[in-house]
């Protein structure tokens, strides 16, 4: 097996679900604070109202991240009530390190307020350490 630090680029590996095409995969490592610091999870998301079937979500009062969450970005967002799956999103807009704007199939909850956003690369392996 190759030494997986040496590859640049990612590791490749050959993906059933794309018709067993060749892709590469990158690795994430740290401690789970790491993850959970504002460059992967956002936390305290409120929204103006409950969504009902709405397709973009602008959350504000999220924990403040400077930098490294731009449009494009795959994300995920989970209710602490209301509606709890996790549900995936694409970032459409930043316009405040406190803010998040996302586009997302039509998503519905009862509640406005405890939302978590949580950044992630499904090219990406994530290995949480102690």
């Amino acid at each position: 097996m190759a030494n997986l630090t040496n590859i640049i680029g990612g590791q490749p590996f050959y993906s059933a679900a794309n018709s067993n095409s060749k892709s590469l995969l990158d690795f994430w490592k740290g401690t789970q604070a790491q993850y959970d610091s504002a460059t992967y999870k956002r936390t305290g998301g409120t929204l103006a109202g409950a969504p009902s079937a709405t397709t973009s979500l602008v959350f504000t009062g999220l924990t403040s991240a400077a930098s490294g969450w731009i449009v494009g970005d795959t994300v995920y967002v989970t209710g602490a009530t209301g509606n709890t799956t996790r549900t995936v999103a694409t970032v459409s807009a930043v316009p405040l390190a406190t803010e998040l704007t996302v586009t997302i199939a039509a998503y519905t909850s009862s509640a406005t307020t405890g939302y978590t956003i949580d950044k992630y690369d499904p090219g990406t392996l994530y290995i949480i350490t102690a």
